[in-house]
């Protein structure tokens, strides 16, 4: 389907100031009998328990991501001693890499097969992934299976968690995804610590495994609690997978995704090592990544108010604050207490962003079209998303720590600002009102 959105045209996408129908973006109306499963129900007992069993997948598998900046520090310091961090930060980047470009294909699978189809053999390979990297002990042993594989299982299990509410929820789509991605702040709180911890004690092999039986746990509840509302769709001939990228809204969108990816997870990798740098302990600056992952637990239940005053409003507003965040705080860090600061007030911008992101394809989507829509702009993603962690830590190589962090923030600080007038400009593209809540 190709969408026709001119500005102030497309009533479904806009709605004003004081009403009380929120923008439900292409929103069924209701099914004739027999015709389907109908509209989105918003509410229910199997929608709720399909965002909490997504929740808990969040909390496994995309919390642990969050938490790379702890391995970052700990491989520096132990086992990959001998590789600069740029090169170990490609382990990260590479598990980035294939959980946002996995959804290029899990999003086609979702879409044709539900989302058991990929959560069971996704659950699966991720725990496996753990405990194949508590045995490694070389550069490509961990690259392999912190970096592959990880990667590989996280793309089954994400793309699927993000996309399965959309189908229960349309007016309270934001506030769904929002109580989904906190599950994920609270497990990218919780694993920085608990791994910091784990290691002394346990030592890293040890600390691996246990990591996996917890999420294998998380798995199995999720598992049982999600739930597929419609009925499987054949996917489209792969001929037809960059037909959204044809409607200016979804291309702009695209465009700023693909960009901000070069910069927004930076300190996510490099926050526990700057922290080190300003003088920190071991422990707490380990515990920097949980400040930053509970800002961002906090930043995902406020875009729940994109559901009444815009999703894409919201998301604008957002993304400017990380840019600024970067250029005002990071560029300039001088100081742990800053650090702290930083790592709270960035990781709420991040959360609201985060959140946003699906249920603003879901916006601009046809229900049966979110799995594939939602793959597709995280395969962009995922592609730049290879390159951002590197390139920031061949600045950090080139130029030294202080002059590297700084220029880390001044790179990745323009690049999400940038990112953030390609969101508007396809805010604008829906309505030119300012005031309209898009």
């Amino acid at each position: 389907m190709t969408h026709t959105m001119q500005p102030d045209v497309d009533e479904k996408l806009v709605s004003t100031p004081g009403s009380e129908t929120p923008p439900a973006a292409l929103d069924p109306a209701p099914a004739e009998a027999g015709a389907g499963p109908g509209p989105n129900p918003d509410g229910g007992a199997k929608a709720w328990l399909t965002v909490t069993g997504s929740a808990f997948m969040g909390f496994a598998q995309f919390g642990l991501s969050n938490a790379f900046g702890v391995f970052q520090r700990h491989y520096e310091e132990n086992q990959l001693a001998d590789r600069t961090p740029d090169e170990i930060a490609w382990i990260g980047s590479i598990q980035l890499f294939l959980l946002f470009s996995g959804g290029l294909f899990s999003g086609r699978l979702f879409d044709a097969f539900g989302a058991h189809a990929l959560l069971i053999p996704g659950s699966i390979l991720f725990a496996l992934s753990l405990m194949l990297t508590s045995l490694c002990t070389e550069y490509y042993q961990f690259m392999l299976c912190q970096g592959v594989l990880f990667g590989l299982a996280s793309a089954l299990i994400f793309n699927t968690i993000v996309a399965v509410p959309s189908h229960w929820f349309a007016r309270k789509r934001a506030l769904a995804m929002g109580v989904v991605f906190t599950g994920s702040g609270l497990g990218g709180t919780i694993w920085p610590i608990a791994i910091a911890r784990m290691i002394p004690k346990l030592g890293f092999p040890w600390t691996m495994r246990v990591a996996g039986f917890i999420c294998l746990g998380c798995f199995a509840v999720g598992n049982v609690l999600i739930r597929t509302r419609l009925p499987r769709k054949r996917p489209a001939p792969w001929r037809g997978v960059l037909k959204p990228l044809r409607e200016p809204v979804y291309s702009l969108f695209a465009a700023s995704g693909c960009i901000m990816s070069l910069a927004l997870f930076m300190p996510f990798f490099f926050l526990p090592t700057n922290a080190q740098r300003l003088g920190a302990s071991p422990d707490l600056a380990a515990y920097t990544m949980s400040f930053l992952n509970a800002g961002s637990t906090l930043g995902r239940l406020v875009g729940a108010l994109g559901d009444k005053i815009g999703r894409f409003n919201l998301l604008v507003t957002s993304c400017f604050t990380c840019a600024l965040l970067l250029l005002a705080m990071w560029t300039p860090m001088g100081d742990v207490p800053t650090l702290i600061a930083f790592s709270v007030l960035y990781g709420l911008g991040v959360g609201v962003l985060v959140s946003l992101v699906p249920a603003c394809i879901s916006q601009i989507s046809e229900p049966h079209e979110i799995g594939a829509r939602v793959g597709l702009n995280y395969g962009g993603v995922g592609l730049f998303m290879l390159a951002g962690p590197p390139i920031n830590g061949a600045i950090l190589k080139a130029l030294g720590n202080d002059r590297g962090f700084r220029y880390q923030g001044v790179f990745s600080g323009l690049c999400v600002g940038v990112a953030a007038l390609f969101i508007l400009a396809a805010r604008m593209k829906i309505s030119t009102k300012l005031r309209a809540v898009v």
